[in-house]
């Protein structure tokens, strides 16, 4: 059954997904109708709804996740509850900002990104550059994780598929719908991803109380799981694991270039600020809700072998047999291929924008108002696209020889990037003839917070020391900070000098 049923799950959300990009590609006229760059365009977001679905959304996704939630549930517990935290505190931090971030891209005749923001606001062009290469390699990586761990789990659910084939279908897909649909299409499928997250986070806890009554009743089943699980005492590696998650996910949303889409699609202030709130909230739900899931997984499946927690739920399902576990487990394969799916457009719209307008676009030198109705720049931007979800491909077998675990690329992605979040916040709290001071250091500090994030990470995982692959994310902002902080002295310093 878990066969059929895992087909019959991935074969809709393929129909799905596929058929909003279609629709919308045949609205889909210029670069502006693909990417968030004009105003009153397809590629928009529409409402605070959409901005709230879109942005929690962003948030959840297969590998970094769900599967990372179940693979570390045996380790930490319910100390998980600490991403919970922090994750809905992040996009508070965004929240207190977002009117600031509102008010400078007003300023602008188009929605820039944010390299572009940052290399006007610091006066700097090698800023824009460096800063979109590094989020660009993110998510290049990013998407590589999602292909990577999408792969491995349909090959437990479906033994005997090659893996290189599965990694070109769902390659294959993401980037269709996407190049096709653009921005829009993201912003939808955004929302059908959390409606297929409901569906999960719905069944599954059916499944759990339906396992538990056939098997001794629920006292039994609570005494499957470790008492670690539920319990607050010290582990190793926890203090590296909260300070890390914390410095993820705290500043990071904050330099999210694909948070700035998000609020660049918006028409109206109120449309951002709104959706915030419900983000919060909405993400806080939500995230817990997968790490009680996660949790209350060694009811059915007490000890987990080498292909984790997940798995063996979906397995336990698919013994069960019958229509209504079938039901369940389509659920939740819908559910958890959505949010792969959704999680992979999410990742590819903000490379390629990223490349496209920040890289390429820049070197040629073409106006704005020249390219919005082109043709010829809405292929260019799809062939980028493409080509960024062919690197991503290459990306897989490299991460996999490497030995990274999700929990470690979690860390090592995320914490490289967020050396960016201190250049972010300074634009909207000082003022450009102060900024234009630190241009250098600025651009220093982006470059050495991304390789210090890979390096710690790196060098963690070749000596297999965990908690240092943990504490990436605090070297790469202390890095960035530090740099940054000396640049605004030392800038500071040489505006007095010169004062008569």
């Amino acid at each position: 059954m878990v066969i059929g049923v895992t087909l019959a799950a991935l074969g809709v959300s393929f129909a799905v997904y596929l058929g909003v990009g279609f629709i919308l590609g045949r609205k889909t006229h210029g670069i502006a109708d693909l990417l968030p760059l004009g105003f009153g365009r397809q590629a928009r977001v529409a409402n605070s709804r959409e901005f709230s679905a879109s942005t929690v959304a962003t948030t959840i996704s297969l590998a970094t996740v769900v599967l990372a939630f179940f693979e570390m549930a045996e380790s930490f517990g319910i100390w998980l509850f600490w991403t919970v935290l922090t994750t809905s505190l992040g996009l508070f931090v965004v929240r207190l900002f977002a009117r600031r971030i509102w008010q400078r891209m007003e300023a602008y005749d188009h929605r820039p990104t944010l390299h572009e923001f940052l290399g006007t606001e610091y006066n700097s062009e090698a800023l824009s550059y460096v800063s979109a290469g590094c989020t660009s390699m993110g998510f290049l990586a990013a998407f590589a994780v999602e292909l990577t761990v999408g792969s491995r789990f349909f090959g437990w659910l479906v033994p005997g598929v090659p893996t290189w084939i599965v990694v070109v279908v769902l390659s294959v897909v993401s980037f269709v719908y996407t190049a096709v649909g653009g921005f829009r299409a993201v912003i939808i499928t955004d929302r059908i991803q959390m409606v297929s997250i409901w569906l999960l986070l719905l069944a599954m806890p059916v499944f759990y109380a339906l396992f538990a009554m056939g098997h001794g009743g629920l006292a039994e089943s609570w005494s499957k799981v470790p008492p670690e699980v539920w319990s607050f005492s010290p582990r190793t590696g926890l203090w590296s694991f909260l300070l890390g998650i914390v410095i993820i996910n705290v500043p990071t949303f904050l330099s999210d270039m694909s948070i700035w889409q998000r609020i660049a699609g918006a028409q109206k202030d109120q449309t951002v600020i709104g959706g915030l709130w419900a983000s919060v909230i909405g993400s806080a739900v939500t995230w817990a809700a997968f790490v009680v899931l996660a949790c209350l997984a060694f009811i059915v499946v007490p000890k987990p072998d080498e292909r984790g927690l997940l798995v063996g739920v979906l397995e336990a399902i698919g013994r069960s047999g019958g229509f209504v576990d079938g039901l369940i487990l389509f659920c939740i394969v819908l559910g958890l291929y959505g949010a792969m799916l959704s999680t992979a457009s999410t990742q590819l719209i903000a490379v390629s924008h990223s490349l496209y307008e920040d890289l390429f676009c820049r070197r040629q030198g073409k106006a704005l108002k020249d390219r919005l109705g082109s043709a010829r720049e809405l292929r260019i931007s799809r062939t980028i696209l493409i080509g960024s979800a062919v690197i991503s491909m290459l990306l897989v077998q490299s991460l996999s020889l490497a030995g990274f675990s999700i929990a470690d690329l979690v860390f090592a992605i995320y914490g490289a990037q967020v050396g960016l979040c201190p250049l972010a916040i300074c634009p909207l709290l000082l003022d450009r003839k102060q900024l234009k001071g630190m241009s250098d250091w600025a651009a220093s500090a982006v470059t050495a917070g991304f390789v210090i994030g890979w390096g710690t990470a790196l060098f963690g995982r070749l000596m297999n020391h965990t908690q240092m692959v943990y504490l990436a994310p605090v070297f790469s902002l202390l890095t960035s900070a530090g740099m940054l902080g000396i640049g605004f002295f030392v800038s500071s310093g040489l505006r007095k000098e010169v004062k008569p």
